[in-house]
């Protein structure tokens, strides 16, 4: 599968993850996260790979793209 430089270097990098912690905030408990621009959340599915055109589970990779570990 073909994808634009610009587009691949938005996919997380080196995580089995749609997205990429970018901080916690101790007080709420909540993770700020930043999303793969190809993730989708669609109403009654986990998520959805615009990429690879499939649901994802739990906002793990499908593409397997950038895992590197």
């Amino acid at each position: 599968m073909r994808i634009p430089r610009k587009k691949k270097k938005l996919i997380p990098k080196d995580i089995p993850y749609c997205y990429t912690p970018i901080g916690y905030d101790n007080e709420t408990h909540i993770y700020h996260t930043k999303v793969c621009p190809f993730y989708k959340h669609v109403d009654g599915l986990e998520g959805w790979c615009k990429l690879v055109k499939y649901e994802v589970d739990d906002q793990c990779k499908v593409c397997s793209i950038k895992m590197g570990f």
